[in-house]
């Protein structure tokens, strides 16, 4: 028996409705006593939901989920980017039964680039928790000390980079790369600091964390095109060191969220999200919002407009 949308009730944040929204949003799928089983988003939710139905003719696992399915609840959105940021956000919080990307946060590394020896640069890994590590850039996204210390080795093989002044290689005298000329010889005096740190860079550069580029949290302002029956038209996003505290529909409340204490280290939101991340630095880019202090309510210049710069 293939399952019918008829079959389940329909509540838009938790209240009974008639008819699926016509707009963006984010969806859950609940089962028995309320179970979560699976978060979506859509720019056009009765579009998206309609077609988990549609899949579900076919036996698998998208069946076995419809079938399951109780209640439908939707959450309107002002916008794609805002549905982004509530979707990932909930699947992570909430972790559905059926939802397998994006659900676990991981304690990630990172590399930062720090003074050393004789006036080189060396990349050190570093546990990227925000609000401490982000100060300023860092490189790339590890699950371990090591993978990351594995990764620079690499580079520094790839690129004729000086293990010894990276502080990964010790001794006296050339490092043994440069015995088999595979180091450019910072470590025999053949280059400058500069030069090394110049090619330490560009080796980086495609792995670039950006700092967060604002001195305190902000709040992104998002506007509807065009508002649909039960669509706010805007949202106040808050975010602060790439992370996203939560959506408001009035500035003021938004303002109050984004100035409250906050969490302690142990909180699990300050682990760094890389899928926080992408979504705000793709809308900062592409200049998608607006963007205010989170203190003053003033617009602010968007520093990342057309930035390509970083991953």
């Amino acid at each position: 028996m293939r399952p019918r949308l008829e079959t389940a009730s329909l509540t838009r944040l938790g209240k009974p409705i008639d008819r699926l929204p016509d707009c963006a949003g984010i969806y859950r799928f609940l089962g028995e006593n309320d179970q979560l089983l699976y978060v979506g988003k859509s720019i056009e939710l009765r579009t998206r939901i309609l077609s988990h139905y549609t899949a579900a003719r076919q036996p698998g696992r998208q069946q076995r989920m419809m079938h399951a399915v109780v209640r439908v609840d939707c959450e309107p959105c002002t916008g794609e980017f805002g549905a982004l940021l509530r979707e990932n956000a909930a699947i992570k919080r909430e972790i559905p039964l059926y939802n397998r990307r994006q659900r676990r946060r991981r304690h990630l590394w990172t590399l930062a680039l720090v003074a050393g020896r004789h006036g080189f640069l060396q990349a050190q890994p570093r546990q990227l928790v925000e609000r401490h590590a982000l100060a300023t850039d860092s490189y790339g996204l590890y699950h371990s000390a090591s993978h990351g210390e594995d990764t620079l080795r690499q580079l520094a093989r790839d690129r004729g980079l000086c293990l010894q002044v990276l502080g990964l290689e010790h001794g006296r005298g050339p490092c043994f790369a440069y015995q088999l000329q595979r180091c450019l010889g910072a470590c025999a005096g053949r280059e400058s600091a500069t030069e090394h740190d110049g090619r330490l860079r560009n080796a980086l550069l495609d792995q670039r964390i950006l700092a967060w580029p604002f001195p305190s949290a902000v709040l992104m302002c998002e506007r509807a095109a065009r508002s649909q029956p039960g669509q706010p038209e805007e949202d106040w996003h808050v975010v602060d060191q790439w992370r996203y505290i939560g959506s408001f529909a009035q500035h003021q409340r938004a303002a109050a969220a984004a100035l409250a204490p906050p969490a302690t280290d142990t909180d699990d939101s300050l682990i760094f999200d890389r899928d926080a991340y992408v979504i705000l630095l793709r809308a900062l880019r592409s200049d998608r919002v607006d963007i205010h202090g989170a203190d003053s309510l003033k617009p602010l210049e968007n520093p990342l407009r057309g930035d390509r710069s970083a991953a």
